[in-house]
């Protein structure tokens, strides 16, 4: 069977969604099905490590929603011609068997700016033509928030919907020497053994991650606490968020493939987000064994178990995230906090998670 899987950006994996697709064209590619992904902007050599062919697309000039809507033409022009019995879609196309949406852009909107999404932003059009005119047998979210405002916004049938959590590749972020991998990694970054190093690892949209919250916090955790250190990494971050941070103890580095290495240099990890859908950061540092501060906004504090959820912001705010912060001081708790989400964290490894989407489908009559 040929299967077919779109998203229009495949250049890296230096965000979730990429890594979603390359697990999904290796899932399929064991089950021995023809694999391929359509994007108009694409790695080909990416794709075929994981077992997929990759389909390139013209890429209107021109930013926008037309351009979005010449994508989904030129894929439906190659459904139609190569008739594939499988189509996966993750937010790009109007017609699919399953659909994943990533983003929930009208809540974060509202949660981030206080008013509704403008009618005009592209992505919101997207969202509501493939709800209102567009197809699909079953649609995934990636955490209950994701559902829950999805089947409420857009009036969809609760019974079509269903959460499956983004997976963590084990074999990726596992590392022989852990503490080897720490030690070479502060140095690389000046800090020392006993720094205690607070970090957020992001592919980006520092607004909606809140980083100017996590700046405003480390300040005053570090006048208590001088061995406290900030680590951001991330592309594009606004030079506003350089010119708040401390000139001492702040290090802003850029995005890496291999981002391991970013999370064992860690102490704690932070994601103070306005919103995240999911937050597949959370998941890839909590499997690194770092304790794990977020809020009750982003998707992945809905699988922290036991003393971890007491790291969930339920109000977001300062003073809540330097308490938080200063009781990860404590070494025995931390370690107790980090050997806990490293269990958790398990649980959500790509073979489980792939066993999960094979069972859905077939729940759904989606034979594979």
């Amino acid at each position: 069977m040929k299967v077919l899987i779109s998203r229009k950006d495949l250049r890296d994996t230096t965000s979730g969604v990429p890594k979603k697709v390359l697990q999904e064209l290796q899932f399929f590619k064991g089950l021995g099905h023809e694999s391929y992904a359509i994007a108009e902007a694409i790695n080909a050599e990416m794709v075929g490590e994981f077992g997929g062919v990759p389909v390139k697309t013209f890429r209107w000039p021109f930013s926008g929603y037309f351009r979005r809507k010449f994508y989904n033409l030129q894929v439906e022009k190659w459904v139609k011609k190569n008739r594939p019995g499988l189509v996966i879609g993750h937010g790009d196309i109007l017609r699919q068997d399953v659909l994943f949406i990533h983003n929930c852009v009208h809540l974060a909107h509202e949660l981030i700016e206080g008013k509704s999404l403008p009618s005009n932003h592209e992505v919101g059009q997207v969202h509501e033509a493939i709800f209102k005119s567009g197809s699909y047998k079953l649609l995934i979210c990636n955490s209950q928030m994701m559902k829950d405002d999805l089947v409420k916004r857009f009036k969809i049938n609760p019974d079509n919907a269903v959460v499956i959590y983004p997976e963590v590749n084990l074999s990726k972020f596992k590392t022989a020497e852990p503490k080897n991998l720490k030690n070479e990694w502060r140095e690389n970054f000046g800090f020392k053994e006993d720094d205690f190093v607070i970090g957020l690892v992001t592919s980006g949209n520092f607004k909606k991650r809140n980083l100017g919250l996590l700046i405003e916090a480390f300040k005053e955790v570090v006048a208590a606490y001088p061995k406290a250190k900030l680590f951001i990494a991330g592309g594009n971050i606004d030079q506003k968020y350089k010119d708040q941070a401390p000139e001492e103890g702040v290090v802003f580095a850029d995005p890496i493939i291999d981002v391991k290495n970013y999370y064992y240099l860690l102490d704690v990890f932070v994601l103070p987000a306005h919103i995240e859908e999911f937050g597949r950061s959370v998941l890839e540092a909590m499997y690194c064994d770092t304790p794990v501060i977020t809020t009750k906004y982003v998707g992945a504090s809905e699988i922290l178990e036991g003393k971890s959820r007491e790291f969930i912001m339920e109000e977001i705010s300062q003073a809540n995230l330097v308490n938080m912060l200063k009781r990860l001081t404590d070494k025995n708790l931390a370690l107790e906090i980090s050997e806990l989400n490293k269990k958790t964290s398990q649980a959500y490894s790509s073979d489980v998670q792939n066993n999960t989407f094979g069972e859905t489908l077939k729940k759904f009559g989606i034979n594979v």
